[in-house]
C-alpha cells in the first residue's frame, strides 16, 4: 500500500515537472512571438512617419529636412539613356557604366534622395513636399544596357529611376525584351512612354501626334498593369499641336530636354530636364544639383 502511495507521488511529481516545463516552452514562445510581433509593428509606424514626413527611400540619406509644399526651387530631372560596357565610349548619348556609377554615387554622397514620378507630381501640382535634396534619375529609349548595366546599379544604390520606352522598340537586342520592361516594373522603376515609333512629333499633325501618344501609353499600360502617366518627348522636339494631343491622350506630365530644373512654373506638359554625357565628373554632377538656375 505505501508503495503504491509512494509510486503515486512520484508520478505526481514528473507530471507537475513536465507540465512546468511545457508552461516554461509556451511562456518563452509567446515572449518571442510578442517581441517579433512589436518590431515589426515599429517598423511599420517608422516607415508610415517617414512617408507622411515625404523623407528618402533612398536607405542612407538620413536627412529629416522637407521642401515645404509651397516652396518653388523646383527639382532636378536628370537625363540618361545608352549605360555601355565599353569603358571607353564616348557620346552625346552613350555613357560607361562606371562612370554612371559615379554619377550616382555623386548624387547618394551628397544626400539626395531619387523620387518617383508619382512623387514629382505630387509635389509640382497637388502641394505635397518632398525631401529638401531632391532629384529624379531618367532614362530616354528603353535600351537594353539599362536594364544589363543600369538596373543593377540602380538597386545596389537603392535609387528610384524613370524609364520613357519606345514602345514599339522592345526588341531584345538594342533595346530591352517585354519581359524586362515588366521585370523593372516589378521591381518599382517607373515604366513611363517616349511615343510609340520615336517620331519627332513636331513634324505630325494633330491627328498623328495623338495616336503616337496614344498608342504608346495604351501599349505600355497592358504591358506592366499600371497606369503610363508621362511623355518624353523624342529629341525634346514639340508644338503647341503636341500640348494639347498629351492632355487628350490621358498623360499629366510632359518632358522635354531644355535645361532646367522642373518646378511649378513651368507647364505640366513642358517641364524641364538636364541630359547627363559621359563628360560629367561628381563635380559636375554637384553643380546641376545646387547650382543651375530655372
Amino acid at each position: 500500500m505505501r508503495k503504491r502511495r509512494r509510486k503515486k507521488r512520484r508520478s505526481n511529481k514528473k507530471f507537475i515537472r513536465i507540465s512546468q516545463i511545457m508552461i516554461g516552452i509556451i511562456l518563452v514562445v509567446g515572449i518571442i512571438i510578442a517581441f517579433n510581433q512589436y518590431r515589426i509593428n515599429k517598423d511599420k509606424i517608422v516607415y508610415s512617419n517617414d512617408v507622411a514626413n515625404g523623407q528618402s527611400s533612398d536607405s542612407d540619406n538620413k536627412s529629416n529636412e522637407v521642401t515645404a509644399a509651397e516652396d518653388n526651387k523646383g527639382v532636378p530631372v536628370l537625363c540618361f539613356h545608352s549605360i555601355s560596357d565599353d569603358p571607353k565610349a564616348k557620346s552625346s548619348i552613350v555613357i560607361p557604366k562606371d562612370k554612371f556609377k559615379q554619377d550616382l554615387q555623386a548624387v547618394k554622397d551628397y544626400g539626395y534622395t531619387t523620387l518617383t514620378i508619382a512623387q514629382l507630381n505630387d509635389y509640382l501640382f497637388n502641394n505635397k513636399p518632398i525631401p529638401k535634396k531632391s532629384v529624379v534619375i531618367s532614362f530616354d529609349d528603353g535600351y537594353k544596357d539599362n536594364y544589363t548595366n543600369a538596373f543593377p546599379i540602380l538597386k545596389e544604390l537603392n535609387m528610384n529611376a524613370t524609364i520613357f520606352v519606345i514602345s514599339s522598340y522592345l526588341d531584345g537586342q538594342v533595346y530591352m525584351t517585354p519581359d524586362e520592361v515588366k521585370e523593372l516594373s516589378n521591381y518599382g522603376i517607373d515604366i513611363e512612354s517616349h511615343t510609340f515609333d520615336h517620331k519627332q512629333l513636331s513634324t505630325l499633325s494633330y491627328d498623328e501626334q495623338y495616336k503616337e501618344l496614344k498608342d504608346s501609353k495604351d501599349s505600355l499600360e497592358k504591358l506592366i498593369g499600371k497606369p503610363v502617366t508621362a511623355i518624353a518627348y523624342p529629341e525634346g522636339k514639340y508644338n503647341d499641336d503636341t500640348k494639347k494631343a498629351v492632355v487628350e491622350a490621358g498623360y499629366s506630365m510632359g518632358f522635354t530636354i531644355e535645361r532646367g530644373y522642373a518646378d511649378k512654373d513651368d507647364s505640366r506638359v513642358l517641364l524641364n530636364r538636364i541630359c547627363i554625357d559621359y563628360t560629367y565628373k561628381p563635380s559636375d554632377i554637384k553643380k546641376v544639383l545646387e547650382n543651375l538656375r530655372k
